[in-house]
C-alpha cells in the first residue's frame, strides 16, 4: 500500500531535545503495511509513448490501417482550412493519410479523457463520503482490477491507490493530445501507435 508524500516543517523549536529553528523534512510516496509480492511485475508498467511503440508498430505491420478521408480538409488550427485531397499536403506539411489518423488519435483522447474524469468523480466522491476506505469487490472477483494491475503495475488497496493509477492517466492524455497540435507530428503510423496508448489510458481511467 503507498500514501502520498508528507511534508514535516518545524519553524522553531526548544525542549528537552535541543533546539530546532528552519527545519523542514519532505517525502515523497510512503509504502506502508504488506508489501508481499503480489505477482510478478511485468517489464514496463506505466507505459510511456515510445515504451510500447515498437509492439504498437508490429501489430499494424499484421494489421494494417485502411483511411477513407470523412472530410478532404483539415480545419484544425488557424493556418486552414487547407485543402487535402488529389496528395495536397496542409501548410504544417500534413497529408490525407496523417491527418486522419491524427482525427482517429485526438478522438481517442478526447474518449479516455471523458471517461477517466468519471473515474475520478467517483473516486472524489467516495473519499469524501466514506474516506480513504479499502476496495472490497467481494468475493465473486478473482482479479480485482486486472487492467489497472497490468497497465500500472500497482495492485491498488484503497481510493488514494486509485488516484495513483489516475494520475498516469492524465499525464499520460496530456502527452498524446499534444501531439495533435500544428506540426508536432507526422507520421501516420506514429499518430495510430498513440491511439493504442490512449485505449491503455482509457481501460484503466
Amino acid at each position: 500500500m503507498s500514501k502520498k508524500g508528507a511534508r514535516i516543517k518545524i519553524d522553531e523549536y526548544k525542549g528537552p531535545l535541543g533546539s530546532i529553528k528552519g527545519f523542514e523534512l519532505t517525502a515523497g510516496a510512503i509504502s506502508y503495511g504488506d508489501e508481499t509480492e503480489w505477482e510478478p511485475m511485468g517489464p514496463y508498467p506505466k507505459p510511456e509513448i515510445p515504451t510500447l511503440r515498437s509492439w504498437f508498430f508490429k501489430l499494424m505491420e499484421r494489421y494494417k490501417p485502411y483511411y477513407m478521408p470523412i472530410c478532404d480538409l483539415c480545419c484544425l488550427c488557424t493556418y486552414g482550412k487547407c485543402n487535402l485531397s488529389k496528395g495536397r499536403r496542409g501548410a504544417c506539411g500534413i497529408n490525407s493519410e496523417t491527418q486522419q489518423s491524427r482525427i482517429v488519435e485526438i478522438a481517442c483522447c478526447v474518449g479516455a479523457a471523458c471517461h477517466s474524469s468519471h473515474g475520478d468523480h467517483l473516486i472524489h466522491w467516495l473519499k469524501e463520503k466514506y474516506g480513504n476506505v479499502p476496495i472490497n469487490m467481494g468475493n465473486s472477483i478473482a482479479v480485482e482490477m486486472p487492467m489497472t494491475r497490468l497497465i500500472v503495475g500497482m495492485k491498488p488497496e484503497n481510493l488514494e491507490d486509485l488516484e495513483t493509477a489516475m494520475d498516469w492517466v492524465h499525464y499520460t492524455i496530456t502527452q498524446l493530445l499534444s501531439a495533435g497540435h500544428t506540426g508536432q507530428e507526422s507520421s501516420h503510423i506514429d499518430f495510430e501507435a498513440k491511439s493504442f496508448l490512449a485505449g491503455l489510458c482509457d481501460a484503466v481511467g
